[in-house]
């Protein structure tokens, strides 16, 4: 019997994650929305960026921002010690 048999623990498939700083939202999107190799993409100045954008962004990159954090494909760096815990 393994260790996480015994410890009652689901093993799930590892996740392969980004954490990124990047100013510029329409670069996000190649990360976030790629091929699918990456699960999600962490960024560590999130509610900043959007308000920038929802500031002065155009109304594309407002939606496209809002698409890939319902689709739960970008979340902010504080999201991160969450999901690893989970």
């Amino acid at each position: 019997m393994r260790l996480a048999d015994l410890a009652g623990v689901t093993r799930v498939a590892p996740h392969e994650v980004v954490v990124t700083g990047e100013p510029t939202p329409v670069r996000i999107p190649s990360l976030a929305l790629g091929t699918g190799d990456i699960d999600c993409v962490y960024h560590f100045a999130l509610p900043e960026l959007l308000a920038a954008v929802r500031d002065k962004g155009g109304e594309d990159t407002k939606e496209l921002l809002d698409m890939m954090i319902e689709g739960k494909r970008l979340k902010d760096i504080a999201d991160l010690p969450l999901d690893l815990a989970v």
